[in-house]
């Protein structure tokens, strides 16, 4: 439980820092307050805007399935991997949001083989996605109504996998013999596995909650559940005996998993829209 609360503890602190950081804003001139209306020009309705850059990281939740298990001698594990990224975007008035830029986005399973001495053979296998994401993001609630220094956003997007084609990222091959002296069978078990095309595009929803640090300095935690095809990774394994097949199964990464990190979020230029609200 204490991994759970500590990171939400550190966002309400940081929100809690930034109250005070508004006390010294209200002390500003007018000119330089963000938080006085337009009064000069009543008629026109003023939104800032702001180009911003962020950098996040986190860990990923795989997931993987069986069709077969070759007479138990084939496990699959469940995989967490860390991953990064780097995001440019356009925030119009705190409320919407639109970024692109850099994931690197890890596929992965374990896959364990049977050895017959008590502990089995553990093998990761996959490989890492360079995707590129395009996301929106839209403000839902202010969690400090006077203030605004934390909010909750929802949001959903696109990834784009640049690198997601048919290839081999796996093969191995377990060969020995079974049975008596006096008649022993050879048997041998091959895996091959295979990064497909199906991870060319995947769609995700996320939340994420939000505070603000200093003007144009922000952190979030987020949460992401991402939909992508089944078996962008896959691995096929096949048992012969005597050089004869006896069995085959396959491994696959299944099509839903998440994403938890953090994020930091940094202003590079703020201006204001303006549009008039006289017809």
């Amino acid at each position: 439980m204490k991994s759970v609360f500590l990171p939400f503890m550190l966002l309400l602190s940081i929100c809690s820092n930034s109250l005070a950081q508004e006390i010294e804003e209200y002390y500003k001139p007018p000119s330089q307050r963000e938080d006085v209306k337009n009064n000069v020009y009543p008629n026109l309705n003023r939104k800032s805007v702001s180009l911003y850059a962020g950098l996040e990281g986190g860990f990923k939740l795989n997931y993987a399935g069986l069709d077969g298990s070759l007479g138990n001698l084939l496990g699959t594990q469940n995989n967490n991997e860390f991953f990064w990224g780097v995001t440019l975007g356009y925030n119009l008035d705190n409320k919407w949001a639109v970024e692109t830029g850099y994931l690197k986005n890890p596929v992965y399973y374990v896959q364990t083989i049977a050895s017959g001495r008590g502990f089995p053979f553990t093998f990761r296998i996959g490989a890492d996605l360079q995707t590129i994401p395009v996301r929106f993001k839209y403000k839902v609630l202010s969690l400090d109504a006077i203030t605004k220094t934390a909010s909750l956003y929802i949001g959903g997007g696109v990834l784009i996998g640049t690198n997601a084609n048919n290839k081999s990222v796996f093969t191995r091959k377990f060969e020995g013999f079974t049975g008596n002296p006096s008649r022993r069978d050879s048997i041998k078990l091959t895996t091959d596995s295979f990064l497909t095309k199906k991870g060319r595009a995947a769609f995700e929803l996320q939340t994420e909650l939000q505070g603000r640090v200093t003007n144009g300095f922000y952190i979030s935690l987020f949460g992401r559940m991402n939909f992508a095809p089944q078996g962008v990774l896959r691995s096929d394994l096949t048992y012969f005996q005597n050089s004869t097949k006896i069995d085959e199964a396959s491994q696959y990464l299944k099509g839903i998993s998440y994403n938890f990190g953090l994020l930091l979020r940094f202003d590079l230029a703020k201006g204001y829209k303006y549009k008039s609200e006289v017809e």
